[in-house]
């Protein structure tokens, strides 16, 4: 029988950002680097043009990638990190009708998945308490991500592999408690 530990592997901070055109707008990375640290990956951004959820709150031309920081997290810190996203976000927006300007998913890889945190719940996300809830959306096996069943589409069609791809490679390379920019639980 396994038996309950009280320490956990640190994870890889991640980000999937979704903002207006097609190349990094340098005042939302100074800001993403203030509040989490040096980036360790930049992903390409990718078109994000199969919905218009977006659009009525950030505009058209959107695009998104993925990036990860340096800093590693116990997983039971992501809605510490999910809370600063969210004000990091009301920061940087210009829109006072409109809404946002940027879109910042802050995650968490393992060696094993991606998870990203809500403060909406779903029928396929799990509930962590303190209103927030945790959404597995892609597993990795084999060398390959894969989406889960629930997916948004561009996680289903995923042009972000390649980056998640090294950035696990980088996370590999680096993990365990002692790994550089561990943030350890209280």
């Amino acid at each position: 029988m396994a038996q309950p530990h009280h320490f956990s592997e640190p994870v890889q901070l991640i980000a999937f950002v979704l903002q207006q055109g097609g190349d990094w707008n340098p005042l939302f990375l100074e800001a993403l680097r203030s509040t989490w640290g040096p980036i360790r990956h930049l992903g390409k951004l990718y078109p994000f043009d199969k919905t218009d959820y977006y659009q009525p709150e950030m505009g058209s031309d959107l695009f998104r990638a993925v990036l990860s920081f340096e800093r590693t997290i116990s997983p039971e810190k992501i809605g510490e990190e999910k809370r600063i996203s969210n004000d990091l976000e009301k920061r940087l927006s210009t829109q006072e009708i409109r809404g946002r300007d940027i879109n910042i998913d802050i995650g968490y890889m393992d060696l094993d998945k991606v998870v990203l945190p809500s403060f909406k719940r779903g029928p396929f996300k799990l509930y962590n308490g303190d209103g927030l809830w945790l959404d597995m959306l892609l597993t990795y096996a084999k060398g390959k991500f894969y989406p889960t069943a629930w997916a948004f589409d561009d996680f289903v069609r995923n042009p972000y592999e390649h980056d998640l791809l090294l950035i696990r490679e980088k996370f590999k390379k680096n993990a365990g408690p002692m790994a550089p920019g561990f943030v350890k639980s209280e």
